[in-house]
């Protein structure tokens, strides 16, 4: 087969992919041309060898400045900490030992910058999410949860909600929220890495969310995050893990249970029903009727709907069922409360009416009777039983209303013994 037939074999190439053929040079014409490598290398040894060495400075003087991996650090500087923490009325604690080299390695990485940068707001994410290979702090704090657990003969839902426990009692970082609020550089709007949640023992909710996140997905478990924007222009967002549950009791109907960490007492599945200062707001007691005429103001988050960023298949987690049934009580209750209290507060109104009404005629019967005894006549005798009658109508009115009233009280009162019994155990 000649080149030539061989080259009309060829597939035509579509215009936007088509690159210019160059032609084979012919044998008689062009001589191969040997390259003396030896020969350049001994002409321009100089220049060679100082661009060798420059490369070589580079690479180990300027890790962060992209020639190449950045090196782990050597662990010094130890620190060691005592985390303790509640989980159904029982006390935890683990004791762990932190290196402020390996804090420093993560709080100067350079991967931060992708906070201030438009694009992959997931791939941003997920960097906060990476553990240095030579770093084991995730997987010794998971293990030794997972050894409490064990201790105390915990099931693997109970395992889930120890964690999450753990991830609550650390305290919420004040001065990290307050310079994300009113930041002077744009440092000071980027998350934390877990490291530096553990390490410093405190975190907004950024950085505790990927804390808890880590563990979980170190545990066995699907994990996502919820990214909630602020629906007003220059205010805080939010950001929270999520543990893979039942769809059908999922958060957004998205597979993922929501779980808030800002704050201690939350449990999965129940989202906030407030922000606050950029801590979650649990639910707080109701007073009976009587004592304090008003209720809770059962708000919503003033969020866009969440970004949900699933970072690890894995096992589920059963026990929503049972929170998901209380949950939905709760807010049965809300919902019942605040329209007895609505009601309660109109019967008020309109008995006070009724009263006004029933003691006007009772007033003018009065009088009538003392003219009755002075006049001694059938007709101001008729006049006193006539208004007699009509303030008899309006008290029995006013006696049923009241009666009504006081079922409304008692009913009221009933639903608020409830509710305050299933959060103070819901919110433990």
């Amino acid at each position: 087969m000649n080149d030539e037939k061989g080259n009309n074999e060829y597939p035509k190439v579509p215009e936007k992919y088509r690159i210019e053929y160059i032609g084979r040079p012919q044998k008689q014409e062009k001589l191969k041309r040997s390259i003396n490598i030896t020969r350049i290398f001994y002409n321009h040894w100089k220049p060679a060898l100082f661009i060798i060495i420059s490369l070589f400075i580079l690479w180990n003087i300027v890790p962060d400045s992209g020639f190449g991996i950045r090196e782990f650090p050597r662990l010094a500087e130890p620190k060691t900490i005592t985390f303790e923490w509640e989980y159904k009325n029982s006390k935890y604690s683990i004791t762990e030992t932190l290196y402020g080299t390996v804090y420093n390695y993560y709080k100067s990485s350079p991967d931060k910058h992708c906070w201030q940068e438009k694009g992959d707001d997931w791939a941003c994410l997920k960097k906060f999410l990476e553990e240095a290979e030579e770093d084991n702090t995730i997987s010794k704090i998971a293990s030794d949860i997972e050894s409490e657990a064990s201790k105390k003969g915990l099931s693997k839902d109970k395992l889930i909600e120890l964690t999450v426990a753990f991830v609550q009692s650390i305290p919420y970082d004040e001065d990290k929220f307050e310079l994300i609020t009113h930041p002077n550089k744009p440092e000071d709007l980027y998350p934390i890495y877990p490291y530096e949640v553990l390490y410093n023992n405190k975190g907004v909710c950024a950085g505790k969310s990927f804390l808890v996140a880590s563990l979980l997905e170190e545990l066995g478990y699907g994990v996502a995050l919820f990214d909630y924007q602020p629906i007003v222009e220059g205010e805080v967002g939010h950001i929270a893990p999520a543990v893979k549950c039942p769809k059908e009791y999922s958060s957004y109907n998205s597979g993922y249970c929501y779980s808030e960490v800002t704050t201690k007492g939350f449990k999965i599945g129940a989202i906030p029903i407030d922000i606050e200062a950029g801590v979650a707001k649990v639910r707080t007691t109701i007073n009976l009727f009587g004592k304090e005429k008003n209720i809770s103001d059962f708000g919503k988050l003033e969020f866009k709907d969440a970004e949900i960023y699933v970072i690890a298949d894995g096992n589920s987690y059963q026990g929503i069922i049972s929170t998901a049934q209380t949950l939905q009580r709760i807010e049965t209750l809300e919902k019942e409360i605040d329209k007895l209290h609505w009601a309660i507060i109109s019967s008020e109104k309109e008995l006070k009416q009724l009263e006004n009404n029933a003691s006007y005629y009772k007033q003018q019967s009065e009088v009538a009777y003392s003219r009755h005894l002075v006049l001694q006549d059938y007709a101001s005798y008729n006049e006193y039983t006539r208004l007699y009658s009509e303030y008899e109508s309006a008290y029995s009115k006013y006696e049923s209303r009241r009666n009504e009233y006081n079922r409304e009280i008692t009913k009221y009162n009933n639903f608020v013994y409830e509710y305050n019994t299933l959060i103070e155990d819901f919110y433990e």
